[in-house]
């Protein structure tokens, strides 16, 4: 085949669930397409996926069905407000939510086949450090962890970024900071960075003897419309553009 495109992809992560992840991957996935990237998110909740509601869409087919051989692809592919294309994931569903060899193969050669459709994927990945959000995870170019400004959100954050150090290598990390204070969101963003990184080094880097590096990505301030987007179910630039 000659069109050896490659996608760059993206994985966005939280350790910690209710942090905003899905709305941001959304949004993404609408900032890119409005670049000119042509974009796909996968909803790579395997278990409790949600973007179709976060979007208002009403799937006939999933991710679920693709992976067992129910359907093709373009079955399961939706157009989203936006512009960019969704892969939509089942929820409630126990199958899946444990990764085996035959399903990690499946999820290979189906973002093997993605790549050459796409200029970006963005997973959707689920909270926590599940072997599906690893996989996720080391299938992508660049992971994007959010968190908020809660010692909670920074705690599960910190324990993720430690799995992906120890057991698989991975160095570079960008947070996105959600519910950022409003007054002051740069501000706030760049203190909990800081705050990451100091721990990370105090902790982490000394064990493996390496660099372990976290770039500010952006921050996302604490604000209303943010809820009644979700309750409309729209992106946030339909609704404060």
């Amino acid at each position: 085949m000659n069109d050896k495109r490659r996608a760059r992809r993206y994985a966005i992560l939280s350790g910690k669930g209710g942090v905003g992840k899905s709305m941001i991957a959304a949004n993404l996935g609408a900032l890119f397409e409005a670049g000119g990237q042509r974009t796909l998110v996968v909803d790579a909740d395997l278990g409790l996926a949600n973007l179709d509601v976060i979007l208002g869409l009403y799937p006939s087919h999933t991710l679920h069905d693709v992976l067992r051989g129910a359907c093709a692809i373009e079955d399961a592919i939706l157009g989203a407000p936006g512009g960019f294309d969704l892969l939509p994931a089942g929820s409630g569903l126990q199958e899946g939510t444990t990764l085996n060899g035959p399903m990690a193969e499946s999820l290979e050669s189906l973002l093997a086949e993605l790549d050459k459709r796409y200029d970006a994927l963005i997973f959707d990945a689920g909270a926590g450090i599940g072997d599906v959000v690893m996989f996720f995870a080391r299938a992508a170019h660049e992971i994007l962890l959010v968190v908020t400004p809660e010692a909670t959100s920074l705690m599960d954050a910190y324990a993720t970024i430690k799995v992906l150090v120890s057991r698989y290598g991975k160095r570079k990390f960008r947070l996105i900071v959600n519910q950022a204070n409003p007054s002051d969101p740069d501000h706030s963003g760049r203190v909990v960075a800081s705050h990451l990184q100091k721990v990370i080094r105090k902790f982490l880097t000394s064990d493996i003897g390496a660099p372990v590096t976290i770039q500010l990505a952006g921050c996302v301030p604490a604000d209303p419309t943010v809820a009644r987007a979700i309750s409309h179910q729209r992106l946030l630039a339909q609704m404060d553009p």
